[in-house]
């Protein structure tokens, strides 16, 4: 099975309509894109657990399914994963999981036209943070969805100091038919690898580019022994497109970037609407860093992962909560 791979193009022009909820974006930053118009997380429900501040978007994907077996439940489908910009280590993040029938309140079965009416939550009485585009409360005027946010909207100080929303990025899907998936217990034969790879087909700002790196961006996702069997598997499997954000291989096993916390079966928590032992999907690579172009803090710990593994329910189920928690592992070997 190809692992599906996420890229973003930097230099290429997007259409703002093609970010909007009826066309069922991949991507990274700017508001959520929200699939369910009308049951939209509680503010709440993505705020820090520890600074209870409000979690900042970093990226969806539209990922339906259309196994026989699923029986149309996932139509569409769409994974959202946020995550507290404000925290030192053990940081909060959190996945939201939304699915819809081919026959549902909102869209159409046929796909969407550029003319056609904007699509939005306003629509069935939904009001969105102006901040982050987050469900308000009626306690900030259905305006805000926090008084942090408000404060930073009306001070100028507080939003240069405060990261809110991130750069907006389309995410490109790609197959890479050659690509090796890494489980726990891999032992490919890695004599094919030649680390004389033509440098110039390697974008600056990926793991791969090791001359031209940014060294605080290796420095981030990697932190360990340079001849950990992993991360040269790491550098092997992402070396057809290295400058990949995203690798979705559901129900197969994450590409670990070293050998430090990697999760046993019992730390991934099973599904809490139906019990099954939830399943890796897709992660969020350590590339992703190098376009989010976060600036240095000399007052609190920058972002950086080394991995960010999604877990999600295999059944992926459907009576409940129209937004489904899931569960996310940081690989993190600093």
């Amino acid at each position: 099975m190809s692992v599906m791979l996420g890229t973003i193009d930097e230099h290429s022009t997007t259409e703002s309509f093609s970010l909007t909820s009826r066309f069922f974006p991949s991507k990274v930053g700017g508001k959520p894109a929200w699939l369910d118009l009308k049951h939209i997380p509680e503010a709440s429900e993505l705020a820090c657990l520890k600074c209870n501040i409000p979690l900042v978007f970093l990226c969806q994907l539209y990922a339906p399914i259309d196994e026989p077996e699923f029986r149309g439940s996932c139509f569409h489908r769409t994974l959202y994963v946020f995550y507290c910009n404000e925290c030192k280590g053990g940081r909060t993040f959190a996945v939201f999981r939304s699915q819809l029938r081919k026959k549902n309140d909102y869209y159409s079965g046929e796909p969407a036209e550029p003319n056609d009416p904007d699509i939005t939550p306003d629509m069935w009485g939904i009001k969105l943070c102006k901040v982050c585009g987050c469900k308000s409360t009626v306690e900030y005027e259905n305006i805000y969805c926090s008084l942090h946010h408000k404060n930073i909207d009306l001070n100028k100080e507080l939003r240069d100091k405060f990261i809110v929303v991130l750069p907006e990025h389309i995410i490109n899907e790609e197959s890479d038919e050659g690509s090796e998936n890494a489980s726990l217990n891999s032992e490919d034969d890695d004599s094919d690898y030649s680390e004389n790879s033509d440098e110039a087909q390697i974008p600056k700002g990926s793991l791969q580019d090791m001359d031209g790196l940014d060294e605080a961006l290796l420095e981030m996702a990697y932190g360990g022994d340079k001849d950990d069997e992993y991360f040269e598997k790491f550098k092997k499997s992402i070396s057809s497109v290295p400058e990949q954000i995203i690798r979705y291989n559901r129900l197969e096993s994450p590409l670990w970037i070293c050998t430090k916390r990697i999760p046993e079966a019992h730390d991934i928590p099973s599904c809490q609407y139906c019990g099954k032992q939830r399943s890796f999907e897709f992660q969020v690579m350590p590339q992703m860093l190098y376009y989010l172009k976060l600036p240095e803090s000399s007052t609190k710990e920058s972002f950086n992962f080394g991995i960010l593994a999604v877990y999600t329910c295999p059944a992926s189920c459907e009576a409940g909560q129209k937004y489904k928690k899931e569960f996310l592992w940081e690989q993190s070997p600093l």
